[in-house]
């Protein structure tokens, strides 16, 4: 008997209890209740019990759920979305419960929760066809704007193909979308370059008998313009016209935009022109589009006379105005012009931190006016400006180029100022400069200051600092920072090995350059020939025959083979000795 009754599940067991004293209807009710009693201030925190109630969590199923959400999704369905959302895996809510939490959220006109509701489906659901639940799992009507939230809810999840059969579906299926809904599809497909897919979608919405608003037409003659059918877009615009449809600026931008795009300044300026008789102003935004129209026609005593048109008109240009007409005058490498424009823009208390003050730097470092450019830095940094980064990276980079080391430092120093982080190849590009030109202490300075800011030197800053030690006799100082640098975890190479010994060769040292060169073949199997012939060299111009000799035998048990240049130093030492 009792093997039998074990083997019956627990479900069942509880089955064959009194209501009362049936632990699943008593999780039901206490549930229930708990989210009956909170209200929409105290959602959270009711939420935020019930998720305490984990010893209870075992008796609840599926069917438990639905009880659930029967008995309070509809007077709360808010805290009820809350509960369900914050049950622990594998127990999570079904595609139904879901959905009529979303009907009963909209039609207390918590719109944004009911989008929250669908997306939830959506996520835990994947796969599952919400449209149908959504249609037909009532014996009511949906709530209108379902279908549409629905369509809200696949574009939030980047399913736009879902979101596009699913708007043509509920169209056809006697529930359309509602115009925000069909508008946020319209603008995706359009994004997406889906021209083919926005105008079935438009072909549907107008048999729905969906009213487009302002914001639809904006849309479809952006798209127009878009896909380079700007002719089409006008024949648009003059059809909506005579249905009575008012456009706005926005859709005069958008065409004006369009043409401008296609090169068709002609008919740009004409629309233009008769947007004010019909009844249109031009704005900041048609003045912007039509200046860099005519800059990129190169028309730029056009482009300056219309800023000036809208200046004269009672628009104040914006950043982005001014930085059209600037973008202008630098391509045409007219940079005084577009200088004097940045300083008015600065001036007028507009931000010259991006593009434009970039194309201005740019422009003037392409016509070789540097000291222009770097003049013209001070004034704006006393304006406020913080000049981009890429901005010191290209100024410091032509300073390097053109050996002004201290003149790099110098704005590499305003660079920090203004809060920029220096990388280490900027570091690495001044050391070099200093290097090359034999300020080495400098560039030892340098190298200090990067370890202040945390900067690690790596090989590249220690091999420059090396050579150019060497170079000016202070081999000893390069062996010390050859020494820093094995400690820093980077290896020597032969350029390394090459200074240090023709450096310790020049200083007379000829011991020392010997140690070098073996410490490199013993400690870094380094066998450098031009450091090996160099020794030699120096041994047999300032040294005796046979030490010479015994030199290139320590050499060979070293491994170095003789080549026709140690050859020649060898001959040369033993005619020294003859004569």
């Amino acid at each position: 008997m009792s093997n039998a009754v074990s083997r019956i599940p627990s479900s069942t067991l509880t089955s064959l209890l009194p209501r009362a004293l049936n632990p699943h209807v008593a999780v039901v009710d206490l549930v229930a209740s708990h989210l009956t009693a909170a209200t929409d201030a105290d959602a959270d925190a009711e939420a935020a019990k019930l998720l305490d109630l984990s010893r209870l969590l075992p008796y609840l199923g599926q069917d438990e759920l639905t009880a659930v959400v029967l008995r309070a999704g509809h007077s709360h369905p808010l805290p009820t979305l809350r509960f369900l959302v914050a049950l622990p895996p594998p127990l999570q809510p079904s595609p139904p419960h879901l959905a009529f939490l979303a009907h009963s959220l909209a039609t207390t006109r918590f719109f944004s929760h009911a989008l929250d509701a669908l997306s939830h489906l959506l996520r835990l659901h994947p796969s599952h066809d919400a449209l149908p639940t959504l249609l037909f799992s009532y014996q009511t009507a949906p709530h209108p704007s379902l279908p549409g939230l629905l369509v809200k809810a696949l574009l939030r999840h980047a399913r736009l193909r879902d979101a596009f059969q699913a708007a043509l579906r509920a169209a056809a299926s006697g529930f359309p979308p509602d115009t925000v809904a069909f508008n946020a599809l319209l603008a995706a497909l359009s994004r997406a370059g889906r021209f083919d897919h926005l105008w079935a979608a438009r072909a549907a919405m107008a048999r729905a008998d969906v009213r487009p608003n302002v914001h639809t037409f904006n849309i479809l003659v952006a798209a127009l313009c878009r896909g380079e059918d700007a002719e089409r877009a006008q024949g648009f615009l003059e059809e909506l016209e005579e249905q009575g449809f008012e456009p706005d600026v926005v859709t005069y931008n958008t065409l004006l935009a369009g043409y401008c795009c296609r090169g068709r300044l002609k008919d740009a300026l004409h629309l233009f022109d008769v947007m004010p008789p019909r009844g249109v102003e031009p704005d900041l935004v048609s003045h912007t589009v039509l200046v860099d129209g005519l800059c990129k026609a190169g028309r730029l005593s056009d482009a300056r006379r219309m800023f000036d048109r809208m200046m004269h008109g009672g628009l104040s240009p914006d950043a982005v105005a001014y930085s059209v007409l600037i973008a202008g005058y630098c391509n045409e490498g007219r940079v005084k012009q577009a200088r004097l424009l940045l300083m008015e823009m600065v001036g007028s208390g507009l931000s010259s931190e991006g593009f434009a003050l970039r194309a201005v730097i740019e422009s003037h470092l392409k016509v070789g006016k540097l000291l222009t450019c770097l003049n013209m830095l001070a004034p704006l940094r006393k304006y406020g400006v913080v000049i981009p980064l890429e901005s010191y990276n290209c100024l410091i980079g032509v300073l390097c180029e053109d050996m002004r080391p201290h003149a790099a430092r110098g704005l590499f120093q305003w660079m920090v100022e203004d809060g920029h982080s220096p990388s280490l190849e900027m570091y690495n590009m001044i050391v070099d400069c200093f290097c090359q030109c034999d300020s080495v202490d400098e560039a030892l300075d340098v190298k200090a200051e990067m370890s202040s800011r945390e900067v690690k030197p790596d090989f590249h800053t220690y091999r420059a600092l090396v050579t150019c030690l060497c170079r000016l006799g202070r081999s000893l100082d390069g062996k010390t920072v050859m020494a820093e640098m094995i400690e820093s975890g980077h290896l020597p190479d032969e350029t390394i090995c090459a200074a240090l010994v023709c450096g310790f060769c020049r200083e007379g040292s000829l011991n020392k350059a010997e140690l070098i060169l073996k410490a490199f073949v013993l400690d870094f199997q380094v066998h450098c020939n031009e450091s090996y012939n160099t020794l030699m060299k120096a041994y047999c111009t300032t040294r005796g025959t046979k030490e010479s000799l015994e030199l290139q035998n320590r050499m060979l048990e070293l491994g170095f083979v003789p080549s026709s240049e140690t050859c020649r130093s060898i001959i040369y030492g033993l005619s020294r000795s003859i004569g």
